[in-house]
């Protein structure tokens, strides 16, 4: 099995979601260390963790769900 943890941000001027994240991968803990990573290096995503404005879900799904490179070439 695999993750995929889709955080939502919610705009602080409007209470509207502009912007999304998806984070993949094989277990909670390395989705999770993405997430970190990316808190880490992003202002607005941080401030938006800080701030309580993410909507977050994880999901367990079967490893070939993962996106791959190409997969929206056809």
């Amino acid at each position: 099995m695999a993750f995929i943890l889709e955080v939502l941000i919610v705009d602080a001027g409007d209470d509207t979601i502009k912007v999304g994240h998806c984070f993949y991968g094989t277990t909670e803990a390395e989705v999770e260390g993405y997430y970190r990573e990316h808190m880490a290096s992003c202002e607005y995503f941080k401030s938006a963790v800080d701030e309580g404005r993410v909507i977050e879900e994880m999901e367990e799904v079967p490893e070939e769900e993962l996106p791959q490179p190409g997969d929206d070439e056809e």
